[in-house]
């Protein structure tokens, strides 16, 4: 049966709640194209009846509509994004199926609010909305609000391109908080974001879903029964849907993708058990092919080949729900086709089968974009409301319980305001449901307040910013306060926006997070890296050849980034950990697609990790996956390896061990002929550098450690024109506890002294003459008179002779003593120790020109 939304509505988004408090489900639709909101009225046959329209105004684009009570006043009301005026509006609902547009929330010039959530994300019993803002990659927060108006918006920048589309909201890491999760369609990735409890979130979790899969649509449930959220996206790009099982710390598995058949270009997915047996089914409106497809669980987490069923036309299913519309307890669906203008009803028979498609019109042009389920009329019966992207309405389908509906009833949500997304909760805590639309025509999230009939007050506006272009909306509560909040993707802000509810219908401003443009990780895996007992987190970072560790803090957060260089074109694809050298501390091993190799990170116990030896898997092998396991009963782990490039698999036995890892280069520079490296903090973060004398260009190269064996790009300091630095040595002499340099300047026939200011910078370099012609080629520091102050003693291969400069402590050197060592000696080295233990250091040297080494003991 179908109900039309209106000629070229084009609704985008529907949700579903008693609006006229009769007990029966009515629907609202955000009409995109026809700038207006349709509500329509459920009757007691389970068909609809009485609808309403309600104006979003002219090009206002409804794009996404949602129900709460935002106003506490135990109605429905109506929230809508106008994504091309960029708004987010809301209509309080009277609870007799009226609504009224009371509020309008700009969210910024070209911001085009998308999608919404709603949800308390403060724990102050007040629903707070989150609009993804399209326009200009940032997610938006309306919150701090009163009297359902917002008075602040708080934004977060998302990144570059990545155009999140979706997002939805629940407790991941079972803290009693809620957090987000969004699909960002332009970088192939999910994003979770952790609650804290107090509207704002914790440093944002990338998945990839693999390059070209164009994540459109995410929804949470508990897929595998184990008590803990996942995570479902569907993919349009790839036409699969992905699932990750979640940890319930808030890390979830890597994804396993499931196809919704060729060219089937699925834009939703819900959840329902559809045949009585305790595990959630899916069920994925697609568009491409004109069907709903359902995956039915089978075995925990895991689904049956896919099911499609498919009404007659090309209809363009865009959004499906879940709901029980006929009240024989088997759950049905309800599909938006928004090429078609209606909705479809296919009740269920409670074997994973659909035996009756009931169609309603969404009106002619209504372009219905969205949909959801509820009892908007309290009369026992569950109702769809659509959004209703090109009339720009939110459609409302009363229920009869019997699997028919009224006809549709219309709240407009603005003239051009494109409805695309459309929830519903009791955002004003009047024991009424309202509805919430994402409006991406204009930017902004529309409210409609429902009076508990089925009716619903005028939309009221929230403005989600600029261009925001805002694709999905989800509700929850963030902030732990009882009271619904709202989610919003911004796709075109690159942002999430956090609304936080009141409770009486009002908002804060929204808060922005930033899902900035990812490096592509590819692949997750997780492991206790530093023995904290805490679950961290490792990435295959595709795009800038690296992995990535995120340290966990016990509570479903983790700390700042980690990344660690897996090479020049690696392209890593896969990782993977173990305890590869049986020293009781996970390592991790990576799949270098791009140089045909596997490297294994050696674990230090500490979060830390040391780069070992790579491994060939063959030239084009291109190599994408491995797996770990003992094949041969040895007690060491083995790895095989997938290699489609070339057709096999690797086996790579583990065999012995060994103290050293293939080389590493670090380069210093062209023509740079480094002669001499020396260790020291040179920024203080107890981390040890690198410090080369680059002999060819006459400077000092200083390599800043990461931690793990690898080194930031070299930073380099003069050691004057043309002067040959031969040798390098490090210590504090000035007793500042940073660390100096010392350099001996061959060509210019001295030495350099850099003081070191602990942030790796260093002073201008100070010069001590060793002599006409005296070559320097070492140096060596140490206490020769015992008055704790360092001094430097220097091999002059030149001249043949001992140069002592005596410290005066504070990085200047003012007494010398010389020693000639004969004709020709040519001293190349230095070095100094006690030999015969009488308290004072005695000097030894390596004589090139006589082929001897020469003592020098201190006396006194």
């Amino acid at each position: 049966m179908f109900y039309s939304t209106g000629y070229d509505s084009a609704p985008v988004s529907i949700a579903l709640a008693d609006f006229n408090s009769d007990n029966r489900l009515d629907i609202v639709v955000a009409n995109s194209r026809t700038n207006n909101m349709w509500v329509l009225f459920g009757i007691d046959n389970g068909t609809f009846g009485r609808q309403r329209t309600y104006s979003t105004g002219s090009e206002s684009l409804p794009y996404f509509v949602a129900v709460a009570d935002f106003n506490h006043d135990n109605q429905l009301d109506i929230a809508m994004t106008y994504f091309r005026n960029d708004k987010v509006v809301i209509f309080f609902g009277h609870g007799n199926g009226d609504f009224e547009l009371v509020r309008t929330y700009f969210v910024g010039t070209g911001s085009h609010p998308y999608g919404f959530a709603i949800a308390d994300f403060n724990n102050d019993k007040q629903l707070e909305i989150v609009v993804t803002l399209w326009g200009n990659g940032y997610v938006a927060i309306l919150t701090e609000y009163y009297a359902a108006d917002f008075a602040k918006q708080i934004m977060y920048f998302m990144g570059y391109a990545p155009q999140s589309y979706s997002l939805a909201a629940g407790d991941f890491n079972r803290d009693n908080r809620s957090d987000i999760v969004i699909a960002n369609s332009g970088i192939n990735t999910i994003e979770i974001r952790i609650g804290l409890g107090n509207s704002t979130f914790d440093t944002q979790i990338m998945y990839s879903i693999s390059t070209g899969l164009f994540p459109r649509y995410v929804n949470t449930a508990d897929i595998d029964n184990d008590n803990n959220l996942d995570i479902v996206t569907v993919n349009s790009g790839s036409d699969s849907v992905s699932v990750n099982l979640g940890y319930g710390n808030g890390s979830f598995k890597v994804s396993t993708m499931y196809s919704t058949g060729a060219g089937s270009n699925p834009c939703s997915v819900v959840f329902g058990d559809l045949n009585n047996d305790n595990r959630l089914d899916l069920i994925i409106a697609n568009e491409g092919t004109d069907n709903i497809a359902v995956l039915v669980g089978y075995n925990y987490s895991t689904f049956h080949k896919q099911k499609a069923y498919k009404a007659i036309g090309n209809l363009g299913p865009r959004e499906a729900v879940v709901g029980d519309f006929n009240n024989d307890s088997y759950p049905d669906v309800a599909v938006v086709f928004y090429t078609t203008n209606n909705i479809g009803i296919f009740l269920g028979d409670g074997n994973g089968s659909f035996n009756v498609f009931l169609n309603y019109s969404t009106t002619i042009g209504s372009t219905p974009y969205s949909l959801v389920v509820d009892d908007i009329n309290k009369d026992g019966r569950l109702d769809v409301i659509v959004a209703n992207y090109g009339t720009d309405n939110v459609g409302i389908f009363l229920g009869y319980g019997n699997g028919n509906f009224a006809g549709m009833m219309t709240f407009p949500t603005g003239i051009g305001s494109r409805p695309y997304s459309v929830a519903v909760a009791d955002f004003n805590d009047d024991g009424r449901l309202d509805i919430v639309v994402i409006n991406i025509g204009t930017n902004n999230i529309g409210f409609l307040y429902g009076y508990g009939n089925g009716s619903f007050a005028t939309i009221l506006i929230y403005q989600t910013g600029d261009n925001y272009f805002p694709t999905a909306v989800r509700i929850g509560d963030f902030n732990n306060d009882n009271r619904i909040d709202i989610a919003v993707v911004n796709t075109n802000a690159n942002n999430i926006g956090i609304l936080l509810g009141y409770g009486n219908g009002n908002f804060t401003k929204q808060v922005i997070y930033s899902t900035r443009h990812g490096t592509r990780p590819y692949w997750v895996a997780f492991g206790d890296f530093n023995n904290d007992y805490e679950i961290d987190m490792v990435t295959a970072n595709h795009h800038d050849n690296s992995i990535s560790i995120f340290l966990g803090q016990g509570n479903g957060s983790f700390g700042d980034v980690k990344t660690y260089p897996t090479g020049d074109g690696s392209m890593p694809m896969y990782v993977n950990v173990g305890d590869f050298n049986n020293d009781h501390k996970l390592d991790i091993i990576v799949v270098n697609y791009g140089t045909n190799q596997i490297v294994v990170h050696f674990g230090l116990g500490d979060g830390t990790f040391l780069w070992g030896d790579l491994y060939s898997t063959d030239i084009g092998s291109q190599p994408n996956t491995l797996a770990i396991g003992d094949f041969n009963k040895d007690g060491r782990l083995d790895i095989v390896v997938s290699n489609p490039g070339s057709d096999t698999i690797g086996l790579f036995l583990g065999y012995d061990s060994k103290p050293f890892a293939n080389v590493k280069l670090g380069p210093t520079g062209d023509g740079s002929q480094p002669h001499s490296v020396a260790i020291g903090d040179f920024n203080n973060d107890d981390i040890l550098d690198i410090a080369v004398a680059n002999y060819g260009n006459s400077n000092v190269g200083i390599f800043l450690g990461l931690g793990n064996a690898f080194f930031d790009n070299m930073l380099i300091y003069s050691t004057g024109v043309d002067s040959g630095p031969y040798f390098v040595a490090v210590e504090d002499l000035n007793n500042d506890n940073h660390s100096d340099i010392v350099v001996a300047n061959f060509k210019t026939d001295n030495i350099a002294i850099l003081l070191g200011y602990g942030n790796a910078t260093f002073a201008p370099a100070a010069t001590y003459s060793t002599g006409d012609r005296s070559h320097p080629c070492a140096v060596t520091i140490a206490d020769f008179d015992n008055d704790n102050i360092l001094d430097i003693a220097i091999a002059n291969s030149g001249t043949s002779t001992v140069l002592l400069l005596y410290g005066n402590g504070n990085g200047t050197f003012g007494n010398e003593e010389s020693y000639q060592l004969g004709y020709d000696y040519r001293p190349y080295s230095i070095a100094v120790t006690d030999l015969n233990q009488d308290g004072f250091m005695d000097i030894v040297i390596a004589c090139y020109g006589t082929d001897n080494v020469e003592i020098l003991l201190k006396m006194c």
